[in-house]
């Protein structure tokens, strides 16, 4: 009981205090009407869960005391069930509410906000933690069915203290994470960085046309019309998937995203746009593209990003074949069970020219 109050009042007290300092921005009121809705969507809390839960805790104790442990197992339990539940649902729910209000102010709160892959991956690691330890807690329903007081009550106190544990550990890692995000988002931000270099881990796309300066000195004027085409078609795939273009270098790309599996995606929609601009057309006519995919640290300015990684991102372009897509080893990881990619290839033999530990490679082939 002691646990969920103290937890609830520790929480609620921390989304006033952020919702204080989002509140005291006050160009926020003007840029977005949603900005009224913002508290109540993810920076309250209501008291009707945590409540219940150490409602439920004190009549196990109750029916504890007068030896109905099967009840008061199943009651202990069902509290469990609701406080971790409404934990991981509220943390999840401001932090996303958060990070995105603190970065791009409140018109940034949409439908599908984009989370980055290190965010994504912690909270599959938390999810993963929370289910085992209900799964796992589930038995104590009928342990006092097959074991003495003298042994369940003390499996009974542990699972208390493992559920505290993980409890404290949403808190903490939420903590870390607003944290992390107030040193790097002035920098890291996709839509207004500073001119001041920040680091930041994003993925890093790169993007070229084949033979487009052969293709201007044959026939300027239909080249020219094949970039147009190309630069529609790679920045509706851009926009759709969240990226930031950094800048165009004639027929070329460069272009971050904050997660790599938006990356990805952006990639095969752009060369999906392309096979269907293909269709039909001669081979002189058509937009052959190859891009190239990696996943690493960089600094970014105002107007460009530097880095080995951008390097090492630059070096995988030429390796991806006409109308296909190279990633690094570290894209591949990420995005190997979250999208469908039956026609992945690793590459052998490639070597990347000034990169001493070069990455696994892949190859996705045109059509996947």
């Amino acid at each position: 009981m002691y646990s969920a109050l103290r937890f609830a009042r520790a929480l609620r007290a921390h989304l006033a205090l952020r919702w204080a300092e989002v509140e005291a921005r006050g160009e926020l009121r003007s840029t977005d009407p949603r900005f009224a809705a913002l508290r109540a969507t993810g920076f309250s809390t209501g008291h009707v869960a945590p409540w219940a839960a150490a409602a439920l805790f004190a009549s196990g104790a109750i029916f504890a005391a007068f030896r109905v442990f099967i009840a008061s197992s199943a009651l202990f339990y069902a509290g469990v069930l609701v406080l971790m539940l409404w934990a991981l649902a509220t943390i999840r729910r401001h932090e996303t509410l958060e990070l995105h209000v603190r970065e791009r102010g409140a018109a940034a709160v949409l439908e599908h906000p984009e989370l980055g892959d290190e965010l994504a991956r912690r909270r599959e690691r938390q999810t993963s933690h929370v289910i085992a330890f209900l799964v796992l807690a589930a038995p104590m329903l009928f342990s006092p069915l097959f074991a003495p007081p003298a042994i369940f009550l003390p499996l009974l106190a542990l699972f208390h203290a493992w559920g505290s544990v993980l409890l404290v550990g949403l808190y903490n890692d939420h903590l870390a994470e607003e944290a992390r995000h107030a040193v790097t988002a002035a920098g890291t931000s996709m839509e207004t960085p500073s001119d001041k270099p920040q680091r930041a881990r994003v993925a890093i796309m790169l993007t070229d046309m084949q033979d487009y300066s052969k293709a201007m000195g044959l026939d300027e004027s239909g080249a020219y019309a094949r970039l147009v085409e190309h630069n529609r078609i790679m920045r509706a795939a851009i926009a759709a998937h969240r990226g930031r273009e950094i800048k165009t270098i004639g027929d070329a790309f460069l272009v971050i995203f904050r997660s790599a599996r938006n990356a990805v995606d952006c990639a095969l929609a752009a060369q999906r746009a392309f096979t269907e601009y293909n269709a039909g057309r001669r081979e002189d006519e058509k937009i052959l593209v190859r891009i190239g995919i990696h996943l690493g640290e960089v600094m970014i300015t105002a107007s460009d990003i530097f880095g080995d990684d951008v390097n090492l991102a630059a070096r995988l372009e030429p390796l991806a074949s006409p109308g296909g897509i190279c990633i690094s080893e570290p894209v591949f990881k990420i995005v190997r069970k979250k999208i469908r990619l039956d026609a992945i290839q690793p590459l052998e033999g490639a070597t990347l020219k000034n990169i001493a530990s070069p990455p696994k490679l892949y190859r996705i082939r045109p059509g996947s």
